[in-house]
C-alpha cells in the first residue's frame, strides 16, 4: 500500500501518529520518507509476509488516508499522478 501525498510539513508528525492509532492490531509495518522541504510524503504501509491485497486492510487505510490529507489542505497525489485509485476522491 503505497501513497503518493503532500502534507503541511508542521503535520507530518501528527499525520504519522494517527496513521499508527489506525494502524494498530493490524499486523502492519510503515516506512514513510520524501520531500520535506516541499511537503511531498511517501508513505507506505506493508503486512510482512502478506503478498496478495487485503481488501479490509485496505477499506480502513484508503478512506482514512485521503480524508484526513484533504482535512489538512494537502494533495493525494504529491508528485506520481492521480491514476485510476485515486479518481474517487478529487472532486473533494
Amino acid at each position: 500500500y503505497k501513497y503518493d501525498i503532500s502534507l503541511p510539513v508542521a503535520d507530518f508528525g501528527i499525520f504519522a501518529q494517527e496513521m499508527k492509532e489506525v494502524l494498530e492490531g493490524t499486523s502492519t509495518l510503515t516506512a514513510h520518507w520524501g520531500h520535506v522541504m516541499d511537503g511531498n510524503l511517501h508513505y507506505n504501509i506493508i503486512k510482512p509476509g502478506v503478498f496478495e491485497e487485503d481488501k479490509d486492510l485496505l477499506n480502513l487505510i484508503e478512506p482514512y488516508i485521503f480524508d484526513r490529507v484533504i482535512e489538512r489542505g494537502g494533495s493525494i497525489s504529491a508528485e506520481h499522478g492521480v491514476g485510476q485509485l485515486k479518481r474517487n476522491y478529487m472532486s473533494k
